[in-house]
């Protein structure tokens, strides 16, 4: 999970306590998203990444997440979901080209533990994230 939050650090100028807190984020929300398993082998991989992911979840927003978890039972999870944790990281004080390095940065690292196959499903997860974005980069050509 160092290896992770360094190369984030000095991707995206983040402050560490502030890098470490939006990978868990990101982190746990790829593992409540992934079907497959490979999040699961990831996390299980990185020293201290399950405590991170702990750590950020139990975080508190005054209500917002709840108020917006309660609304997608009646419309459906997906995109609102995406809102939620794109929500969460502008709340750490994380731009949208910081989000789209941290992203980058995460799928090199699944790349890495997981190999091609496994990254890719991840990246299947994660085009959401990037339409928030206001930049059309390409996860795919830039990871």
């Amino acid at each position: 999970m160092e290896e992770l939050t360094s190369s984030v650090v000095s991707e995206t100028k983040l402050d560490p306590t502030v890098a470490k807190a939006a990978l868990g984020l990101v982190l746990g929300f790829l593992r409540d998203k992934d079907t497959t398993g490979n999040m699961q082998v990831m996390i299980a991989k990185m020293p201290r990444a399950q405590q991170d992911i702990e750590a950020a979840q139990s975080v508190r927003d005054g209500g917002v997440t709840q108020v917006i978890e309660g609304m997608t039972s009646f419309i459906g999870h997906g995109r609102a979901d995406v809102n939620i944790l794109a929500g969460q990281l502008e709340k750490l004080g994380i731009s949208e080209a910081q989000t789209d390095a941290l992203v980058r940065e995460v799928v090199k690292r699944a790349e890495n533990i997981l190999g091609a196959d496994g990254a890719e499903k991840i990246r299947n997860i994660l085009p959401a994230l990037r339409e928030r974005t206001d930049s059309p980069t390409d996860l795919r050509k830039r990871a």
